[in-house]
């Protein structure tokens, strides 16, 4: 799509996870580290976020992960926008690859924003939090008084056009209960597929696939994961993965350029 401008946005870095949560291996003591990032579209029909990073505020977020992030004011989203000329009104669509606390975290600093996300991960998530299921109701219960403005794709929605050159794809149940990731039609810098959390690095693929230990449906993640390869193959797409820091490294930063 011509006059489409792709940036990747530094929000951090995540130190010492177990790595058996990202890619199960043999040593239960292994850790691993990986970005915290969004990725910025700025397109003439509408600028759009994909996720919206990891938050730090010690009153909603989890411990482990508040004492993992390592996170300046500069990294957080608002203020990696603001380096672009870019106001946080100017968001016209967020497309949230799932409801995950490191995917999610500054989702209210976008109020007049679209928000895109899976119907099932949504409502379960959701319901995951009023039950107790999950330690995320502090922020859930932050981002229903914001009164963001939602919009839940079906199941049997495959795949949505949300502009041109942008298509949100539904890759469905797999690491959480419903995974979303665009594609990216460029034509001077290739096409690129983010898939987020649907696959945490490109090591998850193997061979053979190695699931993530954080894995709501294993049999649905690996033909999920085989279905998104040959997706990649199909699209002539370079693949983006959601946590996979050696990937990051390489990737032109929003401070540096941009993907067009």
């Amino acid at each position: 799509m011509s006059g489409m401008k792709v940036y990747v946005l530094d929000n951090g870095i995540n130190h010492g996870h177990p790595r058996n949560d990202i890619v199960q291996c043999d040593d239960p003591k292994a850790t691993i580290s990986f970005q915290s990032s969004t990725v910025f579209i700025q397109h003439p029909d509408g600028n759009i976020l994909f996720d919206a990073a990891c938050h730090r505020d010690p009153e909603r977020q989890i411990s482990f992960i508040l004492e993992a992030l390592q996170m300046t004011e500069e990294q957080k989203p608002v203020n990696r926008l603001a380096q672009l000329g870019v106001k946080p009104e100017e968001i016209k669509y967020l497309v949230l690859s799932h409801l995950h606390p490191d995917h999610y975290g500054f989702l209210d600093a976008f109020p007049q924003a679209e928000i895109s996300v899976a119907d099932d991960e949504f409502t379960y998530m959701m319901k995951d939090a009023a039950l107790g299921v999950v330690p995320f109701f502090k922020d859930f219960e932050v981002f229903i008084k914001a009164n963001l403005k939602w919009r839940l794709i079906p199941p049997d929605v495959k795949t949505t056009k949300l502009v041109d050159g942008v298509t949100i794809y539904n890759f469905g149940r797999g690491h959480s209960y419903g995974m979303l990731g665009l594609f990216l039609e460029l034509p001077k810098s290739g096409n690129k597929l983010l898939v987020s959390d649907t696959i945490y690095t490109s090591e998850n693929l193997g061979p053979p696939l190695k699931p993530p230990g954080i894995c709501r449906d294993v049999e649905n993640w690996k033909a999920t994961t085989n279905y998104v390869v040959q997706l990649a193959k199909d699209l002539q797409a370079e693949i983006w993965f959601g946590h996979d820091l050696k990937q990051f490294e390489g990737l032109i930063k929003s401070t540096e350029g941009y993907y067009e």
